[in-house]
């Protein structure tokens, strides 16, 4: 069922797109990179983009994403050993590691305050869906699992611009995401349904440049 929902969300988000794409008489690009402290997960850095398209000179309307990804390895000390020319060195053996991959999609909307002709603030807001994909291998069990999660979420950011060209635009922004993923694992003997859920909830920033593509 949950599967169901995820795929039918991002085909309606697609559709958005698609469908503003072909009214569109400006369409815009913005490509961005930054880093998020989420809950639950380890704090880690983001690339993401948007594109879309300008309803006026001030308001912008599209689809926005993010992709955030974190790996790493539990490891534990066994032995020291010297080596050639006084080179110190350690063995170890790795017990566990860990992936994750985190995809939030939203439909957004952008607003630009202009406080000069060149500067102004950036507000934005987008409301959409958000998949967690995790990957944990125990080399001491010789066991792998894989966990998908997904979840409704609303991101809300706040920052500046500035022109650096006739079609370019210098952004960067604070933004918190409140979003929180879960999935069905089991049910009780009773009948009820138990779930997993991970907190992506979490503040971060970005910098990026947006394109105007008249």
């Amino acid at each position: 069922m949950r599967n169901t929902v995820s795929r039918s969300v991002v085909l309606l988000l697609m559709g958005c797109l698609f469908s503003s794409l072909a009214v569109a008489q400006r369409g815009s690009l913005g490509i961005h990179a930054g880093y998020m402290n989420p809950k639950d997960t380890k704090s880690t850095f983001m690339v993401g983009g948007m594109w879309g398209t300008a309803i006026d000179e001030a308001v912008d309307i599209g689809i926005g994403f993010d992709f955030i990804h974190k790996s790493y390895t539990e490891r534990t000390k066994v032995a020291d050993a010297s080596g050639p020319a006084d080179i110190n060195y350690g063995t170890y053996y790795d017990e566990l590691s860990y992936s994750r991959t985190i995809l939030p999609i939203m439909l957004e909307i952008d607003m630009k305050i202009p406080t000069s002709r060149y500067l102004g603030y950036l507000i934005r807001g987008g409301l959409g869906y958000s998949f967690l994909w995790s990957k944990e291998e125990n080399y001491k069990e010789k066991t792998t699992e894989t966990r998908n999660f997904g979840g409704f979420g609303w991101l809300a950011s706040a920052g500046v611009y500035y022109h650096i060209g006739s079609r370019s635009t210098f952004t960067t922004d604070l933004f918190y995401l409140s979003n929180t993923v879960s999935r069905d694992v089991k049910e009780t003997k009773q009948g009820l349904p138990v779930s997993e859920r991970v907190d992506l909830s979490g503040l971060g920033a970005r910098i990026g440049v947006l394109l105007d593509l008249r």
